[in-house]
């Protein structure tokens, strides 16, 4: 399903286009599933009733990781090609991070969709796994809207840490991004401009190691952080994040409440 002679014959170049991108590391392949497989996806991608809805003053989104309660090609992409070892072995060598692990239980992953009025505040992701003693390294996200243009909006925006700089990527049909996850990897997405009743539809994906970015142990809630003009948020996130943090440091089991998937299609 995955042009692994294409990517395996540009890897070099991959790798370095990766190593060399800003503000976060990370990297762009278009046509990354035959046509007729993404095509495919679209056509089934489930409504967002069918999906698990997350909206706060943080978010306006569905995310949900049981996947086979839809379309079984949805399991077909992630659990034989997206989580194959091929890809993440290609993955590893476009990354310079070794021994990366994928994570079937799909952690704060598996489909995601945004309507009309849709966004993802620019956020620095939960480090670590719920379950397993592990790190986030690397974000796969493989968008499958046709026909999207620059005024839906929606786009994926990675910033750096002073939020004096940043690169907004269109979640364009069958485009595949892979993004560093680490300390300094803000990004976040854009409002969805949709009144016509698209939405912007995602696979996204986490993959983890053992070992942390720097080698030190840390452990950090999901923390948001505010654009230059939000002028309410730049007062509102730093007190949410710290009382975030205070209540998890609380918990024996930091995230024993996320969402996790078994592979039954139940959710625990």
């Amino acid at each position: 399903m995955i042009n692994y002679n294409s990517i395996e014959s540009q890897i070099d170049n991959l790798a370095k286009s990766f190593a060399e991108s800003k503000p976060v590391r990370h990297l762009i392949i278009d046509n990354f599933l035959p046509e007729e497989i993404a095509t495919q996806a679209f056509n089934v991608f489930p409504t967002i009733a069918e999906m698990d809805v997350l909206k706060d003053f943080r978010q306006d989104k569905a995310q949900d990781p049981a996947i086979n309660k839809f379309n079984p090609i949805f399991s077909e992409i992630v659990f034989q090609h997206l989580h194959s070892q091929r890809l993440i072995d290609l993955l590893s060598r476009i990354s310079g991070i070794p021994n990366l692990l994928s994570d079937s239980q799909l952690y704060a992953a598996g489909l995601a969709q945004g309507a009309n009025g849709s966004f993802l505040n620019v956020h620095l992701d939960n480090s670590s796994h719920p379950v397993n003693p592990w790190y986030r390294r690397l974000n796969l996200l493989l968008y499958l809207n046709k026909n999207w243009t620059e005024e839906k909006g929606g786009h994926l925006e990675l910033w750096s840490p002073d939020m004096s700089e940043s690169v907004a990527i269109l979640p364009s049909f069958n485009r595949m991004v892979i993004f560093a996850t680490d300390k300094q990897s803000w990004h976040g997405y854009r409002r969805v401009n949709t009144p016509d009743g698209d939405s912007r539809k995602s696979i996204n994906l986490y993959f983890f190691t053992e070992e942390s970015p720097d080698g030190t142990d840390y452990y950090h809630v999901t923390s948001f952080r505010a654009r230059k003009s939000e002028m309410l948020n730049k007062m509102l996130y730093p007190v949410d994040n710290l009382v975030r943090s205070f209540a998890r440091a609380l918990r024996p089991q930091k995230d024993a409440h996320a969402v996790l998937y078994d592979r039954k299609g139940k959710k625990d």
